[in-house]
């Protein structure tokens, strides 16, 4: 059951109502920047001709020989920006579901601890770009291990990425802090991301995986606009 106290209660000081409406909104923008910094360097990357997860050996070469180029390491540079953006937005969202799940808010807990492994992953898996650092010195078959070691990573972080949008999903059906249709598509994602992990060298991921970070978009333009707090509801 949700704890109404930690919804705004009529007698609420008005200075506590703002710091959450102005969590709700830091929150909201700071998922839209995100995104756009996320996929700016993503879009500008493909054109470097990224193969597939099946790839051969001397099309991941090329590839990561590609990758070398000074504004590809740009945009690997910023892809680390948005992983810590990627993680105070998490952070946000949590903090907002918990007050609306109430006590104990343990699936938003288990949504924030998963969800940062996305991020986690965006830091730490540095194959891709250790072997473009070293560009057409690599030797093919290293380029090969460093470019699925990479996508083998990442194709992990699905499973985190799923539990995350899960676990939110729930707190918003059970509390109907947003639409539930919303609540309904965080949950489908997410078990799509976790299925997709079992067949990791199709394209089956790239449905649900879009899914998840239109549901991000959605999540954020409705924090901005709604501001979970504002006046005192918690529907959104």
């Amino acid at each position: 059951m949700t704890d109404n106290t930690l919804l705004r209660p009529a007698t609420a000081p008005a200075q506590v109502v703002d710091s959450w409406a102005r969590l709700s909104r830091a929150t909201g923008i700071t998922g839209l920047a995100t995104f756009v910094l996320i996929f700016t360097p993503i879009i500008a990357m493909s054109t470097l001709g990224e193969p597939p997860f099946t790839a051969t050996t001397e099309q991941a070469h090329a590839f990561l020989v590609n990758a070398s180029a000074s504004w590809a390491r740009t945009a690997t540079a910023a892809l680390n920006v948005a992983a810590v953006g990627l993680i105070w937005f998490m952070v946000g969202l949590s903090l907002l579901l918990a007050r609306a799940e109430g006590s104990p808010p343990w699936r938003s807990v288990a949504a924030l601890l998963t969800g940062v492994m996305l991020p986690a992953n965006m830091l730490l898996n540095a194959n891709w770009g250790a072997a473009a650092y070293r560009g057409a010195e690599i030797e093919p078959g290293l380029a090969r291990y460093a470019f699925d070691v990479g996508n083998l990573g990442f194709a992990n972080a699905w499973v985190a990425m799923g539990s995350f949008a899960v676990a939110a999903g729930s707190v918003v059906l059970l509390t109907g802090v947003f639409r539930r249709w919303l609540g309904w598509w965080a949950v489908a994602a997410g078990l799509g991301l976790v299925l997709a992990r079992f067949v990791w060298t199709t394209n089956f991921w790239l449905a649900p995986y879009f899914m998840f970070w239109i549901w991000m978009v959605i999540i954020s333009v409705q924090l901005i606009r709604r501001r979970i707090g504002r006046d005192g509801q918690r529907a959104m």
